[in-house]
């Protein structure tokens, strides 16, 4: 699979919705971006959302990652509490890195596809 179909997939799937994948052309679609009966056809995979179990993982790795101290501490409170994913979402950017943990969760996607 091209690294940009899984790029895709990684996109949409790391946000929590699902995705399907014209098996020749390789082009990538939302589930609202094609009809049901396509999504239904041998035509295309379908790439469900990850499950908890595995985003949570991605998170606690991606922590262990964060060299800087009060950050790593402010993350890992935010996934201790009531409400992980949102507190996480919400403190990563206010940490100031939305994007590395965009960019690390993807990669985890990534692998996981292949």
């Amino acid at each position: 699979m091209k690294e940009e179909t899984q790029q895709a997939i990684a996109t949409i799937v790391g946000n929590g919705y699902k995705c399907y994948v014209h098996k020749t052309t390789a082009q990538v679609f939302t589930a609202e971006d094609i009809s049901l009966e396509d999504q239904k056809s041998d035509t295309y995979a379908e790439y469900v959302p990850l499950d908890a179990v595995f985003t949570f993982r991605f998170m606690q790795n991606f922590i262990q990652t964060v060299d800087d101290f009060e950050k790593q501490s402010e993350l890992l409170e935010a996934i201790s509490f009531e409400s992980p994913f949102k507190s996480f979402k919400t403190k990563v950017y206010n940490v100031g890195l939305g994007d590395e943990w965009l960019a690390y969760r993807t990669r985890c996607i990534i692998e996981l596809l292949e």
